[in-house]
């Protein structure tokens, strides 16, 4: 679990603060913008790295504005510079113990809550939906989460990763067995998770340009989803298609949804890896993995209802 930890800090905070081990430390500071600029800023290996406005929030938080960082040309980037910007970055809580450079390697950051606004850059990830159709506009991502090292507790309250306009994908979740030191064996179960999809025209771009590479109707792609999912519902009760027409009618609207799609689970009992083994069980989804689907234009009969008809 470490490492969806890491791919989701990463994501954020390594954007921001591209921290990497390196120089000493400085001493330790009265708030967290002093902090930040004393022990975590000497260690980034940006060619450059500005912003403007600064000012501390408490003693383990900041605010920046205008941020730009120029990642020097490596093998990663193409060999080339490339520039990320990001109009306010604003950390209202981050571990910096667990950042110091002196810090154990092994020790992930338990706690971090913070927010990138208006983030563009020059490279590949900035520009890999461009031959889709998707106009180039600025990345939020806001994460808040919390490892409770003695209870072995992860509490990921946020992960929202928006693209203006577009979609915005907005994730919770409490797991048990979670460790924050990387040499322990995690045993994750989930608790409870919510996912939030709310696409605003980024499917209606992408999809077209997919099929016409493949040779297809984009409604191919949507119909065969359809159909499988009317096979899975065609095995389960009332109660488990109720849920599952939620997502069909999402589906047959991918040109225009009526709003966002939330899914939820919450196990019976807490469920790990292993257990997914029983999600083919009949009605398993909702009495075993306490599966719920909400959307506002659901149609009674979705599911099991199968292609869309022309």
């Amino acid at each position: 679990m470490l490492m969806a930890i890491g791919l989701t800090g990463g994501l954020a905070g390594g954007l921001v603060f591209g921290l990497v081990p390196g120089s000493t430390a400085g001493a330790w500071a009265q708030n967290g913008l002093q902090r930040f600029e004393k022990e975590l800023k000497p260690q980034f290996e940006f060619k450059s790295f500005t912003y403007k406005n600064p000012a501390p929030l408490g003693t383990s938080g900041f605010v920046l504005n205008d941020v730009v960082a120029v990642v020097p040309a490596n093998a990663a980037t193409g060999d080339k510079e490339s520039t990320v910007r990001i109009d306010k970055v604003t950390v209202e809580a981050f571990d910096f113990d667990r950042m110091k450079a002196d810090a154990k390697d092994d020790e992930a950051p338990r706690f971090a809550k913070l927010k990138l606004e208006g983030m563009t850059g020059d490279d590949e990830m900035f520009t890999m939906l461009t031959p889709f159709g998707v106009p180039k506009v600025p990345f939020d991502i806001t994460l808040d989460y919390t490892i409770d090292e003695k209870a072995k507790v992860l509490t990921v309250k946020t992960l929202e990763i928006g693209l203006r306009g577009q979609a915005k994908l907005s994730l919770s979740l409490v797991m048990d067995g979670i460790s924050d030191k990387s040499t322990a064996k995690d045993d994750g179960r989930l608790r409870v998770a919510s996912l939030t999809i709310d696409d605003t025209g980024l499917t209606a771009k992408v999809l077209p340009t997919i099929a016409k590479e493949e040779g297809v109707k984009p409604d191919d792609f949507v119909n065969t989803a359809l159909m499988t999912l009317a096979g899975f519902a065609a095995l389960q009760g009332p109660a488990t298609d109720k849920q599952l027409d939620a997502v069909a009618s999402f589906v047959t609207d991918w040109k225009a949804p009526k709003g966002p799609l939330v899914l939820g689970l919450k196990p019976a009992k807490t469920a790990g890896i292993d257990d997914l083994a029983k999600i083919m069980v009949p009605n398993a989804l909702v009495d075993l993995f306490g599966f719920t689907a909400t959307y506002a234009a659901t149609k009674v009969g979705a599911a099991k209802a199968g292609a869309a008809k022309k």
